[in-house]
Order: structure tokens, then sequence, then C-alpha cells
């Protein structure tokens, strides 16, 4: 009799055992790791916010254009038209709004100032920063913009202006870190690592650009290649932004069927897959898009059609 009652006992414990360990690995699969959920909220998602001129002070475009923003899950706005919305003193209350309302109602972490010289941070950021009392008010990450490249200015000059925008920066409470964008390592040609060395050395990241009809890693291997070897010299590793363009010269109509996520994750995954010298000391952290006025025609809200500012 117990022998008996033993037997079907042990049968119901296995069954209970497997239907637990099913429902344990149906929910392994439905509710994602912690460490992938993490490298996806972390994942660097910036937008350049062109024709802010047009935008800041008027509520209506404000909200349109944030809302975009934020349905496509951009934390980072790095701001043009700087030269005149910060101009006059008079105007600081519609930036300060503006920047205030990005952070606590779209979701934006970083709010980027775009400058092409060190004394308009200095002078412009710098005086519109201290005029805030709030810190949702203020920029907390600065970007040279300066193409040497294209005979914008020497690289002489360039790296001047780096190291000013990078001592202003790490004099300011809290610090305000600084980054750049590069295109190419030339004029003149052939110093490419002493370009690299440059910008590794004055730069807490460094944003490449990646501006073809269909985006890929080997466009810009080259670059962060010579990225990486100078950050290994100095001890570093850096971390890299791609940048896309949504320009009609350029992955515009990419855009049309790919998302910017999409997209990345594929230059990710080639740059995974690549060999190199220096690619131990790159980090790829997300991507960047040129810029919103283009990128909101090539992939509209959903439901908004609308003619885009």
């Amino acid at each position: 009799m117990k022998i008996r009652f033993f037997i079907p006992a042990i049968f119901l414990m296995a069954f209970v055992f497997m239907q637990c360990r099913k429902e344990t690995t149906l929910q392994e699969e439905i509710v994602p790791r912690s460490t992938d959920r993490i490298e996806s909220v972390d994942l660097y998602r910036g937008i350049y916010l062109d024709s802010l001129k047009y935008i800041v002070g008027d509520v209506s475009r404000e909200n349109v254009m944030l809302q975009w923003c934020q349905s496509n899950n951009f934390t980072t706005i790095t701001c043009y038209d700087l030269y005149t919305l910060l101009a006059y003193s008079s105007g600081y209350s519609k930036v300060a709004a503006f920047i205030k309302k990005a952070r606590t109602t779209y979701g934006i972490t970083t709010i980027t100032a775009c400058m092409a010289s060190s004394s308009a941070f200095s002078g412009l950021v710098g005086n519109y920063n201290a005029s805030r009392t709030d810190p949702l008010e203020k920029f907390n990450y600065s970007n040279l913009e300066l193409e040497w490249w294209n005979n914008a200015s020497t690289y002489k000059n360039y790296l001047k202006q780096l190291k000013g925008i990078k001592s202003w920066g790490d004099s300011q409470n809290p610090r305000i870190p600084t980054e750049e964008y590069i295109g190419w390592f030339k004029n003149p040609k052939g110093q490419d690592s002493t370009q690299a060395a440059g910008l590794v050395e004055n730069s807490d990241r460094i944003l490449v650009h990646d501006y073809q009809a269909n985006p890929s890693f080997a466009y810009m291997k080259d670059r962060i290649s010579w990225i990486g070897k100078a950050a290994k010299a100095q001890g570093k590793v850096m971390p890299v932004v791609v940048i896309f363009s949504a320009e009609p010269d350029y992955s515009f109509n990419y855009f049309m069927v790919n998302s910017f996520e999409q997209t990345y994750n594929l230059i990710a995954a080639q740059f995974e897959a690549s060999s190199f010298s220096g690619k131990e000391n790159v980090q790829l952290v997300g991507y960047q898009v040129f810029c919103q006025s283009d990128a909101r025609q090539c992939r509209p809200s959903p439901g908004n059609n609308a003619i885009l500012q």
C-alpha cells in the first residue's frame, strides 16, 4: 500500500517540477535579461537641432519637434543657432524654458551646445549658464564644430579651440565634458596620427561621420583605427559616436525604410566582426543624426505628415 502510494507521488512531483521549469523558461524568453536592458537604456541616441532660431519661443513648433525626438527615443539634443539665440540676455528665458521642457517632459537628458570657438563657450554659453539657477535650464555638454579638413580652419587653430573649450568645461561646476565632430584626417595630409592624438587627448568622446547613401562601418574603419591607436598610446578607451546624415545627398532615402537604431545596430555588428589596429581602445557608444529638419521628413512621427520646419 505504501509503495503504490509512493510511486504516483513521484510522478506527480516530477510533473509539477517540469511545469515550473517550462514557466521559468518562458519567463526568461519574455523578460529581457537585465544586461540587455541596461545596454539598450545606456545607448547614446542624439539628434542635431537645426533651425532653432525659428523654433525656440514658438511653443507649438517646440512641442512638435520634441514629440518627434521622443518618439524616436532621442535622449541627447545638439543645438545649433546659439550665436543668435544667446546673443542677448533678453532671449535667455525662452531658451531656458525650451531646455527645461525638453528635460522634464520629453525625456532629454543631455543638452549639448554646438559652437565653433572656445570664446563662444566661455562667452555666450558661459554667460547663459551663469544666469540660470536651475540646473535643468543649463547646457551640460560642449560640441566643437569647426571643419578644418574642409579648410574652415587650420588644424593648429582647431586644436587651440578644442583645448580652450576643454579648459573652460573643466573649470565649470559641475564639469561640462567636451566632444567634437570629425570628418577626415587631412589638411594637411599624412598627419592622421598627430591629428587623432590631439582629439583624443582633449575630449571626452568623438563623433565620427558615416555619410553615405547606405551607411557602413567600412567607410569609417580607417578613421576609427587612428583614434583607437591614439587612445592606446594615451592609455585610454575612447567613446565614439557614429553620425548618420539624413540629408537627401546621403541617407535620406535609406532612412525612409530603415530606422536610425536598426542602422546603428548594423554598424555595431560590423564593428564587432571587424579586425583592425586600435579596436580594443575604441568603444562605440551610440549614434547621432544630422539633422532634425531632414530626419523628420524621412522618418515622420506616426500620424504626423504635416510640413515640418
